[in-house]
């Protein structure tokens, strides 16, 4: 951890200051040491470089209590205001998503592309076309990547010149933190909770979150809860679900209902035996009249993506519209088709607002 990410981080429990402890400083940062909230006095690891700001089922509390002496009770072990059904998302997402990014830690960082790759150049395409934001946009600004997965669009964000804060909620944070390494860029890479957020408020120029509000079982507050961190005049990216027809939506649900239950490796075998499917249907010219009923995808990992997800909660532009400006954020930029439901198969909404108020 940067010493300077800490003027811009908080208790995400009560928002208040918080106190640095160094255990063990290089030249790239804190790798081990303490946060401690200067209210509530919770205490919050630093391990391996990240802030981890978020319950101990989240991660590896004992080991770090055990080598530091720290008293696990001074630790956050749940939030105080999340209901049940959030926590247990929660845990399945770091189970699923935190294996998935372990298991792709590769994905986008490579010069491999295929059925079961991506590579670093489509890795900026996609920023660019799913995030609508370019260099001139973002270079130079304070940027926010919130549920950055193994990284790969923070490096885009980079390239593009931002100063780049990334966070997720699993331990994909290790490889963001990992692959970021890697580069000439310096990670600053927090574990924190997009519906609890470890930032002040008013501190960043730019906020993006590709792909990650509809697994968060409330996505629009966690639009809200975005938006509060955002100067006045930035810019927040949100890619993320669209609801498709009704028939698809019906049928994903009943698929969905039993995929989550899987286990790991049921997921991978039924990830294999969809993707070998999707192949012959391509074959044969069958890939859009069968999308208009069930989610299938070209590449496995996108399968998997899909079908391990806890939560996938779909929306429209208008219900996006409607809560930027229930905020103070006006519509910036979209790629609204101007389709109905009924029209589509599998889509995405893209939608930049800035904060006027």
């Amino acid at each position: 951890m940067l010493t300077s990410l800490l003027e811009c981080m908080c208790c995400p429990v009560c928002k208040s200051d918080l106190l640095l402890k160094t255990f063990e400083k290089t030249p790239l940062g804190v790798r081990e040491g303490i946060l401690v909230c200067k209210h509530c006095n919770i205490v919050y690891p630093i391990s391996n470089f990240i802030p981890r700001m978020v319950p101990t089922s989240l991660y590896d509390s004992v080991t770090f209590c055990n080598t530091h002496s720290i008293k696990a009770e001074a630790l956050l072990h749940n939030w105080p205001d999340c209901p049940q059904d959030i926590s247990s998302i929660q845990s399945q997402t770091q189970n699923n998503f935190g294996h998935e990014w372990e298991h792709y830690a590769s994905l986008g960082w490579t010069s491999s592309t295929g059925e079961d790759a991506s590579d670093l150049q489509e890795s900026m395409m996609w920023f660019k076309e799913k995030l609508l934001l370019d260099s001139s946009d973002i270079a130079g600004k304070l940027l926010l990547d919130a549920g950055c997965g193994n990284g790969r669009f923070s490096y885009a964000a980079f390239e593009l010149g931002a100063n780049v804060v990334s966070m997720d909620l699993t331990r994909a944070a290790d490889v963001a933190q990992n692959n970021i390494f890697q580069t000439k860029n310096i990670p600053q890479v927090v574990q924190g909770d997009i519906l609890h957020l470890p930032f002040k408020t008013g501190v960043f120029d730019i906020i993006f979150t590709l792909g990650v509000i509809q697994h968060t079982g409330k996505a629009l507050q966690a639009v809200r809860t975005l938006a509060d961190a955002l100067k006045k005049e930035g810019l927040l990216s949100v890619r993320t679900y669209r609801r498709g027809n009704q028939r698809l939506e019906d049928n994903d649900a009943a698929i969905r209902a039993v995929t989550t239950q899987f286990s790991l490796q049921e997921l991978h075998e039924f990830s294999d035996l969809l993707h070998g499917l999707t192949r012959f249907i391509m074959k044969k010219g069958l890939f859009g009249a069968v999308a208009r009923h069930i989610n299938i995808f070209p590449k496995r990992y996108d399968i998997f993506d899909w079908y391990a997800a806890p939560v996938a909660e779909k929306l429209t532009y208008r219900e996006m519209r409607d809560t930027f400006a229930s905020i103070g954020l006006t519509t910036f930029r979209d790629s609204d088709d101007d389709t109905t439901p009924e029209d589509r198969t599998f889509g995405a909404i893209s939608i930049v607002g800035q904060k006027t108020s």
